[in-house]
């Protein structure tokens, strides 16, 4: 198998999760050097020492809670002292939250956007300087198809989706000529904790409703592939793009 990311230095933000830990594992088996940032302490753990030991020597497990301003500065500072540089930054920070629109909260509204854009936004802010001065990077944000496509009971989480896609776009605009690339990741339904809630398991009928054309919903693994190609140089002349990972979701 040809690495695609040899020497290359990946920070993943969010990297505790289901789909971010398959990412982390995907770039550590193309060759490069991950700091895998989350506040799972337990999961960083048992994803360090899941690894093989080549594989291991180059994941550097960091706990941070990623929930305000002071955090990114702490991100910075530890990228810096365990990888110097960066020259991938992957954004899995996300939170789901479902109720019809005409009782969805403003506390959980502004949860959702905190989570899903805001922390995203200082986050990219902060290590896009930080690429700026090497001349070079790759960012590539997580949303959802929930960002172009209305889902019911999910207005707030749709709506900071959609945001964080704009965002993105302005990204890709103003950091091109720095030849850094900015993408965005659009999973469609996948393997992760909210399809696991008792909500799924009580009501079966609700997930069968959302299983792609391909009769399934995704795997965590599904979406490796292409943040592998996003992240490495053959993606070079690709940037601003919206790329649905959804097994063909979006299409009904």
């Amino acid at each position: 198998m040809k690495k695609l990311l040899l020497q290359k230095k990946a920070v993943i933000v969010g990297g505790a999760g289901r789909i971010g830990s398959a990412i982390t594992r995907a770039f550590l088996l193309h060759g490069a050097q991950v700091l895998l940032v989350d506040r799972d302490e337990e999961s960083l753990r048992r994803i360090s020492e899941d690894l093989p030991a080549g594989e291991r020597a180059r994941c550097h497990p960091c706990r941070l809670e990623m929930d305000h301003e002071n955090s990114v500065d702490e991100l910075a500072r530890v990228v810096e002292e365990k990888l110097v540089w960066t020259d991938i930054l992957v954004n899995c920070l996300g939170y789901i939250y479902r109720a019809p629109f005409t009782i969805h909260s403003m506390a959980e509204l502004n949860k959702l956007m905190k989570l899903n854009f805001s922390i995203n936004f200082a986050v990219c802010q902060k290590i896009a300087s930080m690429m700026v001065e090497r001349g070079s990077g790759k960012i590539i944000n997580l949303a959802s198809v929930g960002g172009f496509r209305p889902e019911k009971e999910h207005s707030g989480y749709c709506a900071a989706k959609a945001a964080l896609i704009a965002l993105s776009k302005v990204m890709a605009l103003e950091l091109s000529p720095k030849n850094i690339q900015v993408n965005i990741v659009a999973p469609g339904p996948t393997e992760t904790v909210p399809f696991s809630s008792p909500y799924y398991t009580e009501h079966p009928e609700a997930l069968q409703a959302i299983e792609t054309v391909t009769g399934r919903i995704g795997h965590p693994e599904d979406h490796t592939g292409l943040l592998v190609f996003l992240a490495s140089d053959q993606s070079d002349w690709i940037t601003g793009q919206v790329i649905a990972s959804d097994g063909g979701w979006a299409l009904v």
